[in-house]
């Protein structure tokens, strides 16, 4: 029985332990597609939603998921299926570096928000695609932590120095790439996106902003035009780790 459903000419069909790896892993070898998503784990969460985010659990899954598919055929493209509501620094920051390190070419197709912590995930993609109906935001990051005073303290200003500087440099490279930004200086970027925050905590932008901005590549249109596009202009494999 064919259990799979054309769109465009991106054909999935599974059989029963491919459909195990795909609900329970999020992992679709066959086709070369990992879904990035959070897992309701039965605890309460941030803004009371059934989604908890970036967090351990998906940080090393998404890790393992990543090589697997790598290693079969480190020049074959891989397609990320998002959609989370952001996390944790340490383990979104565990994900961005993945996939800058894979060899991969890479794709993120960004669904609901890419917002906080997930907003920097998908600036890691060599090509990043937003569905039409998602949004984009950024923001300095909420902060919680226990312990002595003086180990809060310290790890507040370490967060506050490196985590911000971090995320400031990794969305003004993506804004010096492209965007209508681009041909601002460094400092003016990250003082843009200073001023944004500092007036609005949480600055929201639609897809289509986050194009502009250079936060994304372009606003989903249908498989059969992705993969038109990726035809006609291949991703480009990273640099092997032997070659570099």
């Amino acid at each position: 029985m064919n259990r799979g459903k054309k769109q465009g000419r991106l054909e999935r069909t599974f059989d029963s332990g491919e459909m195990d790896r795909v609900f329970i892993n999020g992992l679709d070898l066959r086709h070369n597609q990992i879904y990035l998503n959070g897992v309701d784990r039965g605890y309460e969460v941030a803004f009371e939603t059934d989604e908890p985010g970036v967090d351990f659990v998906m940080a090393t899954q998404f890790t393992k998921n990543l090589n697997l598919c790598s290693s079969r055929n480190p020049r074959k493209p891989i397609l990320v299926h998002m959609s989370t509501c952001g996390g944790d620094w340490n383990f979104g920051m565990q994900i961005y570096d993945a996939i800058k390190a894979c060899e991969s070419p890479i794709t993120i197709v960004n669904y609901t928000h890419a917002r906080s912590m997930s907003s920097i995930i998908l600036q890691a993609a060599d090509w990043r695609i937003m569905m039409p109906n998602s949004h984009f935001m950024f923001h300095q990051g909420t902060y919680g932590n226990y312990g002595t005073l003086k180990q809060v303290t310290s790890d507040l200003e370490f967060y506050s120095k490196v985590g911000t500087r971090t995320m400031l440099d990794i969305y003004t490279d993506s804004m010096k790439k492209k965007g209508e930004m681009k041909e601002k200086s460094r400092k003016e970027i990250a003082d843009w996106l200073t001023e944004q925050m500092d007036k609005k905590e949480d600055v929201f932008l639609t897809s289509g902003e986050a194009v502009n901005y250079g936060f994304a590549d372009e606003i989903f249109q249908g498989w059969k035009n992705y993969l038109d596009e990726r035809t006609r202009n291949p991703i480009v494999p990273k640099t092997s780790m032997s070659e570099r």
